[in-house]
This record gives C-alpha cells, sequence and structure tokens, in this order.
C-alpha cells in the first residue's frame, strides 16, 4: 500500500512541476492572467522548499531547499527524515533519471533559480 501511495505522489508531483514548467510556453492571448499565477505560483514553490528545508534542518542537520512532496514519498518509501536519500533526494533528478537522463542536483537549483528570475522579469515588465 505504501508503494502504490508513493507511486501516486509522484505522479501527482510530476503532474504539478509539468505543469509550472508549461506555463512558460503558454501565450497570455490564451490566458490573460497566466504571468502574475506563474510568478506567484513560482514564488510558492520555492518558498515551500525554503521553508520545508529549514522545518527538517533539526533532523537533516543540513539546509537545503526541499519539497514536501519529495519527503512525503521518501517517507512513504521506508527512507527516514534523517536519512541523505531523504533530503538529499531531488524528485526532478529521478523523473530524469528515469527517462535515461542524468542531472544533478545543483543543475535542477540553479534552473529553479532561472524559473524564478524569468517569471519576476515577466512580471515585472509584462503586467
Amino acid at each position: 500500500m505504501r508503494d502504490i501511495l508513493a507511486k501516486t505522489i509522484f505522479l501527482f508531483h510530476s503532474a504539478i512541476v509539468l505543469f509550472w514548467l508549461s506555463l512558460l510556453f503558454i501565450p497570455t492571448s490564451w490566458w490573460p492572467n497566466k504571468i502574475t499565477f506563474h510568478f506567484y505560483f513560482t514564488l510558492f514553490i520555492i518558498f515551500h522548499q525554503l521553508l520545508w528545508g529549514f522545518l527538517i534542518f533539526p533532523w537533516t542537520k543540513r539546509y537545503r531547499l526541499v519539497c514536501f512532496l519529495t519527503t512525503l514519498t521518501q517517507f512513504l518509501r521506508g527512507e527516514e527524515i534523517s536519512d541523505e536519500k531523504n533530503y538529499n533526494h531531488c524528485f526532478a533528478k529521478e523523473f530524469f533519471g528515469k527517462a535515461g537522463m542524468n542531472i544533478s542536483h545543483q543543475f535542477v537549483t540553479r534552473f529553479t533559480l532561472i524559473i524564478l528570475i524569468i517569471t519576476a522579469i515577466q512580471y515585472h515588465f509584462f503586467h
């Protein structure tokens, strides 16, 4: 049952990330408030990772951007919060790894910040 829940959360996580990234390609003529939504959605994604990384710091003894859904998935897979497989795990790395592509955790962090910069520029100049 735990494995099914972990797979379900992984798929839900995948859908959220794909939706988040797809917003880069949706024209504002289709969705006039897309820029505002995408900017605040990106802020929420990053803020929740900052906050969750802070909240689990007593167990991990390391600070990192960590998604709550990643922690939940890893917990359901039997990993303790204090285990490096939990806080050092990267959803995007696993997602792309399943597709045969190897990306680094550092790349994912930088890519997330690039999306923040892009959405902030769009929000500032085109909102």
